[in-house]
């Protein structure tokens, strides 16, 4: 069951690119990125199953969000990543804040969400701070490591692939320390890191199928 959901959160994440892309044009994919930003901020809490896995699910509109920018980068060129950037920054910022002021609302006597709500953010309120930093770093490293790849590699989808296995490792590596620190322990945490990686790789080979869709009648613009 944990593996159709997952594939449905995938097929998701593309279907809303695409379709606000179709709609609005290049606008489209601004606020995709903003709707991005927020689930992949939401769904980093939830840690679930997939194939044995345990897998954090915020890794799915996570590359998601770098989807974007690298059909950004592909068909308009690098002029716009720091408006990309600071757009994810300031979403990821509000988002941060809105959960944390949330968490100190005073609850309905009928309401019981707010409970899980408030154990949520016990245990792992580091990701409040962790997610948006490393967020902007990776973002920042995607678009200067993919542009340097692209000046010494023409083939866009190996580009790709190359900059999530360097990215990845950075994400994986900072994130999942800083935010898993003294709530997993190191075993269970890098357990997580490694099956997240793995699946982001897969993740990351659908998606370049989905940016080449995109991409395919454009020139790269430098």
């Amino acid at each position: 069951m944990n593996e159709i959901i997952f594939l449905i959160i995938i097929l998701l994440t593309i279907l809303l690119t695409f379709c606000l892309y179709k709609l609005l044009d290049k606008r489209g994919f601004y606020f995709s990125l903003v709707i991005l930003n927020i689930c992949a901020f939401i769904l980093t809490f939830k840690i679930t199953t997939i194939l044995k896995l345990n897998v954090n699910l915020g890794i799915v509109p996570y590359l998601g969000v770098l989807t974007i920018f690298y059909i950004f980068m592909i068909k308009y060129g690098y002029k716009e990543n720091k408006d990309l950037i600071k757009i994810s920054l300031c979403t990821n910022v509000i988002t941060a804040i809105l959960l944390v002021i949330m968490n100190y609302f005073v609850p309905a006597i009928t309401e019981t969400i707010s409970i899980n709500i408030e154990e949520t953010f016990k245990y792992n309120y580091k990701i409040l701070i962790a997610f948006p930093l490393i967020m902007l770093l990776s973002q920042y490293l995607v678009c200067k490591l993919f542009k340097y790849i692209s000046g010494i590699q023409s083939t866009k989808w190996i580009c790709i692939l190359l900059t999530y296995i360097i990215t990845g490792i950075f994400y994986t590596t900072i994130f999942y320390i800083l935010s898993y620190i003294k709530v997993l322990n190191i075993k269970d945490s890098t357990f997580v890191g490694i099956s997240s990686y793995i699946v982001g790789l897969v993740i990351t080979i659908i998606n370049i199928l989905f940016v080449y869709l995109l991409t395919k009648s454009k020139k790269v613009i430098k």
